[in-house]
């Protein structure tokens, strides 16, 4: 299957909307090493100068890290709460 979704699935978009769902959709990676990479190629590239989050999501429990997508392409970790980050 070429399309499959890894367990660390990939999201961003422009603000916290609810129509954003499955379109914030950008990627996903089987490790979390390997998610981090992606999102940081995400924030790097042309399309993300219309993002202003990131969010990693494992998949198999439920847990995300959160992250502002800075000028440049830096990524900067949100607080969240312990239920939604791992």
């Amino acid at each position: 299957m070429k399309n499959k979704v890894n367990r660390f699935a990939i999201f961003a978009e422009r603000v916290h909307l609810m129509n954003g769902g499955a379109k914030s959709f950008r990627g996903s990676a089987p490790t979390e090493e390997a998610a981090m990479e992606l999102a940081e190629e995400i924030a790097k590239s042309k399309k993300a100068e219309f993002y202003s989050w990131l969010q990693i999501l494992d998949i198999v429990n439920g847990r995300f890290t959160e992250y502002s997508i800075m000028r440049g392409g830096v990524l900067v970790k949100r607080r969240l709460g312990a239920q939604q980050e791992g």
